[in-house]
């Protein structure tokens, strides 16, 4: 498994953006085309590949990190966006310039956003939890965990909130059918230019890649976790509640709570799992900002095939399996964060963090 760190997305990506933005300007040059063409390839030295994820999430190889992951894919995504884009603008019988534009505004969004540091949510920069009591020991634990676990239900909300509402514009019987053929191939596309061919190829090789990223494992709970919060959605609950239910938030501070009245606290240990949550909720910070930047650019692809939803039809579960996979990774990531359970095993989320505190837990 190869590396693909901030400074190979920046480069990787800048490559791209200069590359389009030169495309742009000169539409009816065959060279331009192929080198933005070219530009849609990462470098050989960067390539991400997933196969060392065979156990169910749990990251196998020393020194790799699944932002690393997250962010190959994000490149790839981008640059599919560029080839069907470029595809628009000089292969389809009425030329469109306007979503090249489009995808390029939104590369050079994410650079800035990926280059801003993480916080971790409102916590203060730099802070760290020394209690003079263990009272006060036990208080901020208790604040703390529930600040972290508050968190992330939100920014997952958000994001499986925008991913709702984009699904909704999709028959819900290709919803339910893109859900189920997740991980199971597309057939080629067919009469639709050959960028725009390339770019849904690119597109469907890193939905595959976020899977196998996630762990070959995890498709059976993925699928059921997005076929859920689905079904959730459509009967009008509320994504807070869909989302704090996955998570199994009540679960977690019931078990902080009866933990914190046990006798056997030390203040330091407390001060210590107090203390781990902040690099907890910037970690997270950072894969949610990159699942945020994922559903953008696959936003943008959506907008750009649907000028072949009629040629091509089976697009609408592309589409539908692509926002699913953004779903069922994003509930279990947070799950895997939360402490919750379920496949993933990248990080000791707060329940967990909190059971290190009992002896009996």
């Amino acid at each position: 498994m190869g590396v693909y760190n901030n400074a190979d997305y920046i480069n990787q990506s800048n490559r791209l953006l200069v590359a389009g933005r030169e495309l742009l300007s000169n539409l009816n040059d065959p060279a331009k085309r192929s080198q933005a063409e070219k530009a849609a390839e990462p470098q050989a030295t960067s390539q991400f590949g997933f196969e060392a994820q065979k156990r169910g999430g749990v990251l196998t190889q020393a020194g790799v990190e699944p932002d690393d992951g997250l962010r190959a894919v994000l490149f790839d995504i981008q640059a599919a966006n560029v080839l069907i884009a470029t595809g628009l603008a000089t292969e389809a019988a009425q030329p469109n310039t306007g979503q090249l534009s489009q995808v390029l505004d939104q590369i050079e969004q994410s650079q800035a956003e990926m280059t801003v540091p993480v916080a971790a949510f409102q916590f203060e920069a730099g802070s760290s939890v020394k209690s003079t009591d263990l009272e006060t020991a036990k208080k901020s634990f208790r604040e703390d965990s529930h600040f972290s676990l508050d968190r992330f239900v939100a920014e997952a909300s958000e994001v499986v909130q925008s991913v709702f509402d984009q699904l909704k514009k999709l028959e819900a019987a290709k919803v339910a059918q893109g859900i189920g053929d997740l991980g199971k191939p597309f057939q080629a596309a067919v009469d639709v230019g050959r960028l725009v061919k390339k770019g849904i190829e690119k597109l469907l090789k890193a939905v595959q890649d976020l899977l196998d990223l996630l762990g070959g494992d995890t498709l059976p709970e993925l699928k059921a976790r997005a076929e859920a919060i689905w079904n959730k959605l459509m009967k009008g609950e509320y994504v807070r509640d869909a989302i704090t239910w996955s998570f199994g938030l009540k679960e977690t501070e019931s078990r902080i709570e009866k933990i914190l009245t046990g006798t056997t606290l030390d203040l330091v240990e407390l001060d210590g799992a107090s203390n781990a949550l902040r690099p907890l909720t910037e970690s997270y910070e950072s894969k949610i900002k990159l699942i945020k930047a994922l559903k953008g650019a696959i936003v943008l692809i959506a907008g750009g095939l649907a000028y072949f939803h009629v040629a091509v039809p089976w697009l609408p579960l592309a589409l539908a399996g692509a926002y699913a996979a953004l779903v069922g990774a994003t509930v279990l990531i947070g799950m895997n964060y939360c402490g919750a359970g379920g496949p993933l095993q990248w990080v000791k989320g707060v329940r967990e963090i909190a059971d290190g505190l009992s002896p009996a837990a």
